[in-house]
């Protein structure tokens, strides 16, 4: 693949990163209706279905409505999906299939610069759905304090930790068959074991540990404490961990990038 301009420099100009996510969002604004399913209607139908099917048979959970209880949960829930699947599946179609990272880098442009670009791209798209999916649930009732604000600040977070993470498999996948493992293997157990639909201390206690370091976890139960009001040192140090995560994502990304476009 082409190389990063010729000097291999790891300089981080915010004027890049913003271009490089200017140039996804102007895509973004050409299939917009289409896209809008993704980050509203088909998060609430779940919501729905969940949280007022489901809801009726199993009561409070938690010392709250099941529907109250898994609300923040599916929020950023799906803002995870949509960062995983912008920043593996979309990454590498832009670097393997439709080489526009090769036109990105023959600019002035570094690698970190471009890991940056990518995941805050991510991010916006995470954010992009906890609002909307957010603001249903409001409408719905099932935000029980004015805290529930800060379930935003959660979905942004969450959105940098997942963004992180999907460009790091995008940068290991040889093809796009074995890229879907990421949502068989990584997306689809964090978000059923991530305390997204029943509390993680209800796993057998050997699973349970593994649950509670597992990506999502942190970010379901800070957006459920602020969206009940419960917000405490738990919720806390649950931010930064995702904080930690994001952190730790990022050069981990950067450095696989490298590795895979820097001949």
């Amino acid at each position: 693949m082409t190389t990063l301009a010729a000097s291999g420099r790891a300089d981080l100009r915010i004027r890049n990163v913003v271009a490089i996510w200017m140039r996804h969002f102007t895509a973004f604004k050409k299939g917009y209706l289409i896209e809008s399913t993704g980050i509203l209607v088909e998060p609430v139908l779940i919501l729905m279905a969940v949280g007022f099917g489901i809801g009726r048979l199993v009561g409070e959970v938690s010392d709250v409505s099941y529907a109250v209880f898994v609300a923040p949960g599916i929020v950023v829930g799906n803002a995870m999906w949509h960062a995983l699947f912008e920043c593996s599946w979309g990454a590498f179609r832009r670097m393997q299939l439709h080489r526009i990272y090769d036109s990105i880098l023959s600019a002035p442009v570094s690698i970190p610069e471009l890991a940056a670009g990518e995941i805050a791209w991510g991010a916006t798209r995470a954010l992009m759905t906890t609002v909307a999916v957010l603001a249903a649930a409001a409408a719905f009732g099932l935000i029980e304090s004015p805290w529930g604000l800060g379930v935003v600040f959660v979905g942004i977070l969450t959105g940098l930790v997942f963004g992180g993470m999907g460009l790091f498999f995008a940068s290991i996948a040889p093809t796009t068959h074995s890229l879907t493992l990421v949502f068989t293997l990584v997306g689809t157990p964090l978000f059923f074991f991530g305390g997204v639909f029943f509390p993680v201390e209800s796993l057998p206690g050997f699973l349970e540990p593994v649950a509670r370091a597992m990506p999502l976890t942190p970010a379901v139960q800070a957006a459920r404490g602020f969206a009940t009001g419960s917000v405490g040192l738990r919720e806390v140090y649950s931010i930064l961990y995702l904080a930690l995560l994001a952190m730790l994502f990022y050069p981990l990304a950067t450095w696989r990038l490298r590795r895979r476009l820097v001949i």
